[in-house]
């Protein structure tokens, strides 16, 4: 329990630095290369999941990978600890604190997911879900809607690419009102057929 404690802090001191540590580097939040992310949830033998991740490598610079096949990422359990005791933190211990500090450091980021019964897998979703610590308990009126206050100066361009059968004009009402929640701008759903057409969205935001 103390050590869980005592990372929290270390952590939090970090955040709020505006400073993440990974490994033996220190990335800024704020730099002028532009940072993009790719969260891929599929399994490492699909193959067309794969393809896909090797044209977004190829055709995006700057772009790290992050493969969650073989992880841990529990779903949020509504606890409201990274509220009030350990703010910015989520203190549920599995793989998904190391996705998180790479959130925040990325300016564009895709999420590459299964469709299922209309919308995402429910191993993204766990993701999605677990970004609460993005914001403060306070609100306010923004477009329009009561929305959570972000707690960091920032916002995210954030993409949605998935495989199989879904619900494409519903996951872009959904992207829109999910980014939304984080005070960021979706750049839409598209099938895994159509990288090509992100990367040119992506390559030209300035």
């Amino acid at each position: 329990q103390y050590s869980q404690e005592i990372l929290s802090v270390v952590v939090y001191y970090f955040f709020h630095k505006n400073i993440v540590k990974r490994d033996k580097y220190v990335l800024l939040m704020r730099c002028d290369m532009k940072r993009n992310l790719l969260i891929n949830t599929l399994n490492n033998n699909d193959l067309i999941a794969m393809n896909a991740v090797q044209v977004f490598k190829k055709r995006i610079e700057n772009l790290e990978v992050i493969n969650t096949d073989g992880t841990k990422i529990n779903g949020c359990i509504g606890c409201t600890d990274c509220w009030i005791k350990t703010p910015g933190i989520c203190l549920v211990n599995d793989d998904f604190n190391q996705i998180f500090m790479d959130f925040i450091n990325s300016d564009s980021i895709i999420l590459l997911t299964e469709g299922n019964v209309g919308f995402i897998s429910y191993k993204m979703k766990n993701i999605i879900d677990r970004l609460l610590p993005l914001a403060v308990p306070y609100t306010r009126i923004s477009k329009g809607t009561m929305r959570h206050i972000s707690r960091y100066n920032k916002s995210w361009n954030i993409a949605l690419v998935y495989e199989g059968s879904s619900d494409k004009e519903f996951l872009n009402e959904w992207m829109d009102r999910f980014t939304m929640n984080l005070h960021s701008k979706s750049l839409g759903a598209y099938t895994v057929d159509e990288c090509d057409k992100l990367c040119n969205k992506i390559n030209s935001i300035s």
